[in-house]
């Protein structure tokens, strides 16, 4: 994953619970601390490290600490470090998802060896929609749960998730959710 998400993930921790906790989350993982260079590629099992420390430092379930980290990423990442790309991608949560894979696919060529998510986006009747999210990434629901939430607040359209559903892959990981929102 790239060094933006492990900086965001640092900023998050520092925001809300302080420098101590960091210190204290960098050492439990062994992460060195220099794996924040935003645009600089590092192994997945980095930033997987420092979830799970997240987690045990602050006493919390690891699919908890990534929930909370992808309201986070919406709310301090999305909303401010990328607002303006941000602005450009939807008025509403049903087409800023929609645009979310083509987003992805205009910046691959910006960062080496990027393997972003897939969103598929399929509006249902009665204010229904239904998001299929695929990576070749395992673990990562828990943070898209999180980006949901954030995403609900940042158009102010209340979501409620009807469904959630892993579906069946040879490799990674895909769930399919049914979204209402009002």
């Amino acid at each position: 994953m790239y060094g933006v998400i492990n900086k965001s993930l640092k900023e998050m921790v520092l925001e809300q619970f302080g420098e101590e906790k960091w210190r204290e989350i960098l050492e439990t993982s062994g992460v060195p601390d220099d794996s924040f260079l935003v645009m600089r590629s590092y192994d997945d099992a980095i930033t997987y490290k420092l979830a799970q420390a997240a987690a045990d430092v602050l006493g919390v379930d690891l699919n908890e600490a990534l929930r909370i980290f992808g309201v986070h990423w919406v709310e301090r990442t999305v909303n401010h470090q990328y607002e303006m790309l941000a602005q450009s991608m939807g008025s509403n949560m049903t087409e800023f998802l929609s645009n979310v894979t083509s987003l992805h696919d205009r910046i691959s060529s910006t960062f080496l060896n990027y393997r972003p998510p897939e969103f598929i986006v399929t509006p249902k009747d009665d204010g229904l929609v239904e998001v299929v999210y695929l990576s070749e990434r395992v673990g990562l629901t828990p943070f898209v749960n999180g980006l949901l939430e954030g995403l609900s607040s940042r158009f102010n359209e209340p979501m409620e998730i009807i469904e959630q559903e892993s579906l069946p892959v040879e490799s990674g990981e895909q769930t399919r959710y049914l979204l209402r929102l009002s």
